[in-house]
C-alpha cells in the first residue's frame, strides 16, 4: 500500500511562478503524477474526482500513522485542491486568486466561478481531517448542480 508520497517534488512546484494560474496548473499536474503512486489515472474529467476521493481516503487513513508535518499537509491540500479546482474550472470556467478565507486570518487558493467562491484546498483539508462526510466527489456533484442551475451551459 503506498504511503503518503514524498512531497519534495510538490514543494518544488511552489518555488516560483509568474501567476496564480501557473502555480495552480503546476500543482494540478503534480496531482496527476502523484495519483499514479496510488494506481489512479487522472485526466481532469468529472469522473476522475472519484479517483481523487479514493486517494484522499487512503491518505486520511494513513495520516495518523505517517504523522505528516503541517507543511506537508498544506502541500497535500494545495496539490489535490488545485486538481479539484481545475476540474471545476475546466468545466465551468472561473478565475484563480489567493484570498483570505472568510472569517479567518489566512490566505488560500480561491476559485471564483460566476460570483461563487470555492476553496478547494480547504475542502481537501477537511476531507483529510474530518473524514468521509467531507467526500470530494459528493462536494463536486453539489457544486456542479448549483453552477449548472445558475449559469449558461459550457461544453
Amino acid at each position: 500500500m503506498p504511503r503518503c508520497p514524498d512531497l519534495e517534488a510538490a514543494t518544488l512546484v511552489a518555488v516560483s511562478h509568474d501567476s496564480v494560474d501557473a502555480m495552480v496548473h503546476a500543482y494540478a499536474e503534480q496531482a496527476v503524477l502523484l495519483a499514479r503512486e496510488f494506481h489512479a489515472q487522472l485526466d481532469f474529467s468529472e469522473n476522475s474526482l472519484m479517483e481523487v476521493e479514493t486517494v484522499l481516503a487512503q491518505l486520511a487513513r494513513e495520516m495518523p500513522t505517517d504523522k505528516p508535518s503541517a507543511e506537508d499537509v498544506s502541500e497535500i491540500c494545495k496539490v489535490w485542491g488545485s486538481y479539484l479546482g481545475e476540474v471545476v474550472r475546466r468545466r465551468f470556467g472561473g478565475e484563480w486568486s489567493i484570498e483570505t478565507y472568510p472569517g479567518k486570518e489566512f490566505a488560500t487558493l480561491t476559485l471564483n466561478v460566476n460570483g461563487n467562491r470555492l476553496f478547494p484546498s480547504i475542502k481537501v483539508h477537511r476531507r483529510l481531517t474530518e473524514g468521509e462526510s467531507e467526500n470530494v466527489w459528493s462536494f463536486y456533484r453539489m457544486v456542479k448542480e448549483k453552477l449548472e442551475a445558475h449559469s449558461p451551459r459550457r461544453h
